[in-house]
């Protein structure tokens, strides 16, 4: 019996002396995880690839007087309704972004666009930024590389009906007018955008609006120590 004992007994030790060593060693990884190395092991590369470069002059070329921004994450425009639930939704979103974003020049985002790679875009990847992007009244749109949509369809998607065709090139003179003209087709896209749900009138963030996922959950309470 007392050997029983004895043998469970060390049994337990040993499970506690093994699970103690291992959280010492993942909290020594950690350690090692948050250290600034002297010479980072990374190279430079391009944010695209040769064939989303094609797709990313296509849209400037549609959308003249818009920033097309590639590979923005989602909470870099969209913000919590509830800021204390803002963790979870952050840990949610991430790794979420679009190939290329679209948005007017004082920062309005109108439409995401997503490039299919090799491997495609899962179904739930695509539901989740249909469901988001839809309900925050921006358009999204999935295509391939090599199989540019009509840019009139593209462009109702974005800015409504009224805006479809593509706008001839103006003078700087103009670009005044133009943003103002811009502002009024964004407004009246939105409107008509309404079907999938978006926000109320009185739920909208305010603009300007305070900072986004990234404004508060990048912070450091400590700087990271170098090696």
């Amino acid at each position: 019996m007392l050997g029983i004992i004895g043998l469970v007994a060390g049994l337990l030790g040993f499970a506690l002396y093994y699970s103690e060593r291992r959280s010492t060693q993942r909290s020594k990884a950690a350690n090692r995880q948050l250290r600034i190395p002297k010479q980072w092991p990374l190279n430079p590369r391009p944010l695209v690839n040769s064939a989303e470069r094609r797709v990313w002059d296509w849209l400037r070329e549609i959308f003249p007087y818009h920033q097309v921004l590639p590979k923005l994450p989602l909470t870099r425009f969209t913000l919590p309704r509830q800021p204390d639930q803002g963790r979870e939704w952050f840990d949610m979103l991430v790794s979420a972004y679009c190939s290329f974003t679209i948005c007017a020049p004082d920062g309005h985002v109108i439409g995401c666009v997503d490039v299919l790679g090799p491997r495609g875009l899962s179904r739930g990847n695509k539901q989740l930024k249909h469901t988001l992007l839809g309900q925050c009244g921006i358009g999204y749109w999935v295509m391939a590389a090599d199989s540019f949509p009509r840019p009139e369809l593209l462009r109702g998607e974005f800015l409504g009906a009224g805006e479809a065709q593509l706008p001839e090139r103006t003078q700087p003179a103009d670009l005044n007018s133009a943003r103002n003209h811009l502002r009024q087709a964004l407004d009246r896209g939105r409107e008509q955008r309404s079907q999938f749900g978006g926000l109320h009138e009185s739920e909208a963030t305010p603009w300007p609006q305070p900072d986004s996922f990234l404004g508060s959950l990048d912070s450091r309470r400590a700087a990271l120590p170098q090696r």
